[in-house]
């Protein structure tokens, strides 16, 4: 028996389309299932929780964008016996560039029947989990000026426009008992590669190889921001001199900024990470 917990609004109606697609696909194989809708913020998780509080072994499908995987992340009760799938069918899909998991939903599922399973890590923010990218600063004041429009259009714009007006701010960080001080833009403590639309904050992180990439990204002294912008975009900052570029265990992040945990923000909250290695079972993708 699979459990789909399924956010049919997510990606401009690609959630709703590929419901339907997996509902006839299992109908039509004779695979067992039961499917459940999310109707607002915080229902998957709560879904989740409701699925995998028994000890038994329980596969949980995720079909949504990279809000609704956080979500049923953060659900999850028994992560010893809870096996979790991606389907994906958000307007990002920033995790699975990572991850792997098949774009098309049919070529995903059959991934997760396939029952070829890994351990994956996760990213552990006080008591919730990040499975992709959490951070502070810029990431924070961009997610709040597209908050109800998100797309990779207009989260690139809302970038621009921020980037006009935005003011680098003092931050302490603490990486694996080590503290410094930064005039910052922003920091992000990755355990997946991409965020906001593919945007490669850190192309050399691995969801699976348990350690967290942190990536701090100050002024530069040029004050010219735009060529390096193009860079960001591409993955090709790594190695310039305003990247700050950790591998570590922990991070604590002092800072006067909300923070962000896959997108979603999170106030009042500070931004204090460890990896969790191999924290989570989840399903091999087919490569293609």
């Amino acid at each position: 028996m699979i459990n789909i917990i399924a956010n049919t609004t997510s990606g401009k109606g690609r959630g709703l389309k590929n419901t339907k697609k997996i509902v006839e696909y299992c109908m039509k194989k004779g695979i067992p299932y039961a499917l459940y809708f999310t109707n607002r913020a915080g229902h998957a998780c709560e879904i989740t929780r409701s699925l995998t509080q028994s000890g038994e072994k329980t596969t949980v499908v995720a079909l949504g964008g990279d809000g609704t995987f956080h979500e049923v992340l953060n659900g999850i009760v028994d992560t010893e016996n809870t096996y979790l799938g991606f389907i994906p069918s958000g307007r990002g899909n920033d995790f699975v560039r990572t991850y792997g998991a098949n774009l098309d939903p049919i070529d995903a599922l059959e991934d997760i029947l396939r029952g070829e399973t890994q351990k994956i890590d996760y990213i552990q923010v006080g008591d919730k989990r990040c499975l992709n990218v959490c951070g502070t600063g810029l990431d924070v004041a961009v997610l709040k000026a597209v908050e109800g429009k998100k797309s990779t259009l207009t989260y690139y714009l809302a970038l621009v426009q921020c980037l006009r007006k935005f003011t680098p701010y003092t931050v302490t960080i603490e990486v694996d008992g080590k503290k410094e001080d930064y005039e910052c833009i922003m920091v992000g403590a990755c355990n997946g590669k991409a965020f906001g639309g593919n945007m490669r904050i850190c192309p050399v992180a691995e969801i699976n190889d348990g350690k967290m990439n942190v990536v701090l990204i100050t002024w530069p002294e040029t004050n010219n921001i735009w060529p390096i912008v193009a860079k960001f975009l591409k993955g090709d900052h790594m190695d310039l001199p305003i990247t700050h570029h950790y591998v570590c265990d922990s991070l604590t992040v002092t800072a006067p900024y909300p923070i962000e945990l896959d997108g979603e923000i999170y106030e009042d909250r500070k931004l204090e990470c460890k990896i969790v290695s191999g924290g989570i079972n989840t399903f091999v993708p087919k490569k293609k």
